[in-house]
């Protein structure tokens, strides 16, 4: 799923939907002034069983292009700054475009149910309010889960210890990182940003976070670069090639060929198969490993 936004508006810092895993099952009553969403009295107040579905069906169908936390991905722009999503009213713009696509721009057509559509939407405006509510927002206690559930779970149907170990990767990671931390690394493994690209700004040029996602570039004459992944765009790609120098491509729809590696995509996948229950169990384990 891509869409293509003609417009950016303002630069906005997204807390992430880590936060919103953080918050227990059952919503806190208004604490000091704040709603249960987390937002100042006054603030936009989402259904949170709409926003869960849609976060799950947009990572299902939307990630593999505008990345996780629909700050952009490999191809697919930043949705949280897209016009046509800020103009949308409950699926109804969304969906029209869904229906129709964009082939020109990669974007191919999409058959959504009503309901799947409009859990996206409210997924994308819940992101959206976070990140224009940010200094109001409260992060609530996400210590919620089960450590010896989430040790059994790293250990069997997680799979996390087949690249992991207590006591080797991941000696001493609770008392490294607080829990905050800690879970925003199981559902963000690249952080905030989320892929190259998807930055604080459009032409954000910033590494991304962890081992490095690699690119080759390759034109239909055969002629290739390959290199560390800075940025790509619906209209470019930046790399950093062998030597450190920074190289820029222009793209037309598929061409050039772009081709990356991602070290932690496993990590990536995951995110549609994780249930709250494993990421805050899983939370609950990491931070006992002091």
């Amino acid at each position: 799923m891509r869409i293509t936004h003609h417009a950016d508006v303002i630069t906005v810092f997204l807390l992430g939907s880590a936060l919103v895993l953080g918050a227990q099952e059952q919503a806190p009553p208004t604490v000091r002034g704040r709603t249960q969403d987390g937002f100042g009295r006054g603030g936009p107040q989402f259904d949170q069983a709409a926003v869960d579905r849609g976060r799950k069906e947009f990572v299902a169908t939307c990630a593999v292009c505008h990345g996780s936390n629909a700050k952009g991905g490999p191809g697919g722009p930043d949705l949280i700054r897209s016009v046509l999503v800020m103009d949308d009213e409950k699926g109804k713009e969304i969906g029209e475009y869904l229906k129709a696509g964009n082939p020109d721009k990669g974007m191919p057509k999409f058959n959504l149910t009503v309901q799947q559509v409009s859990d996206i939407s409210t997924f994308l405006h819940r992101e959206i309010a976070a990140a224009a509510h940010r200094g109001s927002y409260q992060i609530l206690n996400i210590l919620a889960g089960d450590a010896k559930a989430g040790e059994a779970y790293f250990n069997g149907a997680g799979q996390c210890h087949t690249c992991h170990s207590p006591t080797g990767d991941l000696k001493g990671i609770g008392a490294k990182y607080d829990p905050v931390t800690l879970q925003g690394r199981v559902v963000m493994p690249r952080g905030r940003s989320g892929f190259p690209g998807g930055g604080r700004g459009r032409g954000a040029m910033a590494e991304p976070q962890g081992p490095a996602v690699t690119v080759t570039v390759t034109y239909p004459s055969g002629q290739s670069c390959s290199g560390t992944l800075v940025r790509v765009t619906d209209f470019d790609v930046t790399l950093r090639d062998s030597s450190g120098a920074l190289r820029t491509f222009s793209r037309n729809e598929d061409v050039p060929k772009l081709e990356t590696k991602d070290p932690l995509q496993v990590h990536v996948d995951m995110l549609a198969k994780y249930k709250d229950a494993d990421i805050h169990n899983l939370t609950a384990y990491l931070v006992t490993l002091k």
